[in-house]
């Protein structure tokens, strides 16, 4: 009987290079592959010196450098802080008495803690325009700061590139409105010779300062903001993108109910279509877009889609907003 032999297990030399030989060729490609998907990307970390100026960079954020360096879309840092942010805006509004959104055309010199307000005499604040209306005459803002604005096509107007939210709270203080916070939503177009060619674009949040010290008027507490090429590659003339924008920054829809009372233009009209609260479709610029280029409208004019119909995929940040939940 012949004794059996023992093989030990295991590959043999010859194996063990044909493996690595396969395995360095597998290697090789995914690197290739990953270099060629890398430098298709666009770039992440690319910088701009934005001439705001001083007073705009110290109405923005408080600093008085002359520029500001903000990253180019799309911007994948600044999605973060817009992300962050977004958690911030509905943790307001969330536990909002009101919500009044007002069109700028400049940028927003008033950032009140308290609005004097007295229930007796004054009337109730159930749309923005008697928001700004009681402002206007109870708080010494002058009547240029906010535009008297009803949405899109309504009278024929330019649409308001800028746009201020006030979230109000509760008041301790008798005779007054609390301002919980403020978010204002800027954009800012450069077309000088010398300027880099695009548009900044910003949103930023003020309240009170978290050590509880009370004041009056409402600190920046941060934000995000990113810079949009022109969706023309090297354009010759500021005429080749003049149509690239973010606009409307919001629509209001008030109360069917008021339909009862018919306004002139018709247009006006289309808008009343909330049953019980009216509310907000809002939209913040997406630091992920390449670029704010302008998009087709497809609705009819009667159709009150048709004044944001424009907007649909173009940001990642839209926001339903009742108006005023408990005022």
């Amino acid at each position: 009987m012949k004794r059996k032999v023992h093989q030990p297990g295991g590959f043999t030399s010859v194996e063990l290079l044909l493996v690595l030989a396969l395995s360095a060729v597998i290697l090789g490609g995914a690197v290739v592959s990953y270099g060629t998907i890398v430098r298709s990307q666009p770039s992440v970390s690319s910088m701009v010196a934005v001439p705001l100026g001083g007073t705009i960079a110290q109405n923005f954020y408080g600093t008085l450098s002359n520029t500001v360096d903000v990253g180019m879309a799309p911007q994948y840092g600044a999605l973060s802080l817009a992300e962050e942010l977004r958690e911030q805006f509905l943790t307001d509004t969330l536990s909002a008495t009101a919500v009044y959104c007002l069109p700028r055309d400049g940028i927003n010199t008033w950032k009140p803690s308290l609005i004097a307000y007295d229930p007796s005499t004054n009337g109730e604040l159930d749309t923005p325009q008697k928001f700004r209306a009681h402002i206007i005459a109870n708080a010494g803002v002058s009547g240029s700061l906010y535009r008297d604005y009803r949405n899109p096509l309504n009278d024929g107007t330019s649409v308001p590139q800028n746009a201020s939210i006030f979230v109000m709270g509760y008041s301790k203080y008798s005779g007054y409105l609390k301002v919980n916070a403020i978010y204002d939503i800027d954009l800012i177009r450069f077309t000088g010779a010398t300027d880099p060619n695009g548009i900044h674009a910003s949103v930023k949040r003020y309240a009170s300062s978290p050590s509880g010290i009370s004041s009056s008027t409402l600190g920046y507490m941060g934000g995000y903001d990113v810079f949009f090429p022109p969706s023309i590659p090297s354009p010759t003339s500021a005429s080749q993108w003049s149509t690239d924008g973010f606009a409307p920054l919001f629509i209001t829809f008030e109360r069917a109910s008021r339909l009862a009372l018919r306004e002139t233009p018709s247009t006006i009209d289309r808008f009343k279509r909330a049953y019980e609260r009216p509310f907000y479709f809002i939209w913040w610029p997406d630091p992920a877009a390449r670029h704010l280029g302008q998009v087709a409208n497809t609705l009819s004019s009667t159709d009150p889609r048709q004044a944001y119909n424009q907007m649909a995929g173009r940001s990642a940040f839209m926001f339903t907003v009742p108006m005023f939940p408990a005022l």
